[in-house]
């Protein structure tokens, strides 16, 4: 007998949706799974067969066909073992075809029939609401992820017999279906660190603000202790929160993950990622045999720090390079190309030398050779990449002791804030939403320079010799810090601020 029941699985970030087809026939006994599947899925036909054992049903001894379809794209992971299982009760017999006809299943089984949580569920959801199903079968552990889309009934169910007997009464059907408790905001509001705390440097907040406020990349250069580091974690403080679509997006993200594990609802914050410098390019970018999301997909929306930057491998720096300009990761396979979001702010912290003294050569002992190749290995194409260039002075003692805070990153948010939302209306329809993701068609409509802004642009461009992508930085940068002014023109000052912090500060154009 021939049965179909409704799975998904993932591709990228995005669900997709598989038909599982049995058939129980008469023929040689045996248990065989087809549809371009990975090994987890290969192993499977044990683990179901056992589980259902110890759930109260015997396969009967028949020739006993599952087909994931389509058959050309490959499936991974154990989220299939409850389809299949529910597929082949169908076949024989247990379950009404007509049962499960609006109906989705995902979810690993335990040998004892215990339905397991697994990784991508959101997605899935996400897919088979837009796809017309009704109800979603997943584990207890899934069930608040799968319920953050309204539209789908979730029924969260704890092993393959409580399946059978909920799909064969209305009634507790309808009982079971998971609803999702009205989210408590205010956790999303908390920050480890506030601005208020950095103690002195008055050019790093003013930087902080004017990246925050276009999301444009930053580098900062300094001696240890300096503030970088802090700088930098204070900086998703004055970040405002993510719109709908982005939370939706970065939530999906972190569910292929399997991040979600303690998240209580949709992500509302923007994200702070600052990898170890031992980290390699497949987990920066994202790969593997079926790819996954990597760091700088993690940070999506976000903030991506990276430390002590030349400390990081050369080829793990540069390899930075095309998803700076595209936002977004494309990994290609041999039959598929997968992509996944990037659009990140990427901020870095790096010393001026090997022992971070540098220039002061009473305590700096490097060679200039040994500075040279610290500082080289920073290539000039991911310096052009950085908005802003940051130069930082140790703080002195009575700044240290100083009593009197700062102004706080509450703050500077609500600046931000007004900013974001100034971008976001120019920019409705565009399809990008901040000035840093400014074409060269954008800059010639949103960045309008005058006469005398003209001739001073000229002379630096010639007296500092600034690339094209280096030019186009500064106007946009200038473009954000005009924002700020609440001007609709980009000023000589503006342009003058964004020079001072693009090529002052410590860049490469020195």
């Amino acid at each position: 007998m021939y049965s179909h029941v409704m799975s998904g699985t993932i591709f990228g970030i995005q669900g997709l949706m598989i038909q599982v087809e049995a058939d129980v026939s008469d023929g040689l006994p045996g248990f065989h799974l087809v549809g371009c599947l990975s090994n987890e899925i290969r192993e499977s036909g044990e683990r179901i067969r056992t589980a259902m054992r110890n759930s109260g049903w015997y396969l009967p001894p028949k020739r006993i066909v599952v087909n994931l379809s389509p058959a050309d794209v490959r499936k991974a992971g154990s989220g299939f073992d409850l389809p299949i299982a529910i597929a082949t009760l169908v076949s024989m017999g247990a379950i009404p075809q007509e049962r499960i006809e609006r109906m989705v299943f995902i979810g690993e089984l335990g040998l004892n029939g215990a339905i397991l949580p697994v990784n991508g569920v959101l997605s899935v959801a996400d897919c088979a609401a837009k796809s017309g199903y009704q109800y979603l079968f997943v584990s207890k552990e899934n069930q608040a992820e799968a319920a953050m889309i309204p539209q789908l009934k979730v029924i969260g169910v704890e092993n393959v017999a409580e399946t059978v007997e909920l799909l064969g009464n209305e009634e507790r059907l309808e009982n079971a279906i998971f609803y999702r408790p009205q989210e408590n905001m205010e956790h999303c509001q908390e920050t480890t660190c506030d601005f208020r705390d950095l103690k002195g440097q008055p050019m790093v907040r003013r930087a902080m603000e004017i990246a925050a406020s276009g999301m444009h990349n930053l580098l900062m250069t300094g001696p240890p202790g300096a503030g970088k580091t802090m700088a930098a974690k204070c900086l998703t403080g004055i970040l405002p929160d993510l719109s709908f679509e982005e939370r939706m997006e970065l939530t999906k993200i972190y569910s292929v993950k399997g991040l979600l594990a303690k998240q209580e609802g949709l992500i509302y914050k923007r994200p702070f990622r600052s990898p170890h410098h031992t980290i390699t390019a497949s987990s920066l970018i994202g790969g593997g045999l079926i790819p996954k999301p990597g760091e700088i997909s993690l940070a999506h929306n976000g903030v991506l720090f990276l430390d002590e930057l030349p400390e990081f491998s050369k080829s793990v720096i540069e390899v930075l390079r095309q998803p700076l300009e595209d936002k977004k990761i494309r990994i290609n396979r041999l039959n598929h190309t997968y992509e996944f979001p990037a659009n990140v702010m990427l901020v870095g912290a790096m010393n001026p030398c090997p022992c971070g003294c540098y220039p002061d050569r009473n305590r700096c002992h490097c060679s200039m050779l040994q500075i040279q190749n610290y500082q080289g290995k920073i290539s000039r194409a991911m310096l052009d990449r950085m908005d802003l260039h940051l130069t930082l002075q140790p703080v002195s003692y009575g700044e240290m002791m100083q009593e009197a805070d700062g102004e706080d990153s509450a703050s500077i948010r609500k600046r931000v804030e007004a900013v974001h939302n100034l971008q976001q209306e120019r920019y409705r329809g565009l399809g990008i939403r901040f000035n840093s993701q400014l074409t060269v068609e954008g800059m010639k409509a949103y960045c309008r320079l005058g006469r005398e802004e003209q001739d001073f642009m000229k002379e630096i461009f010639e007296q500092k010799k600034l690339s094209g992508r280096a030019y186009h930085r500064i106007l946009k940068l200038a473009r954000t810090i005009a924002d700020m002014d609440n001007k609709e023109n980009i000023e000589l000052p503006h342009l003058m601020e964004a020079v001072a912090f693009r090529v002052s500060g410590g860049g490469e154009d020195e």
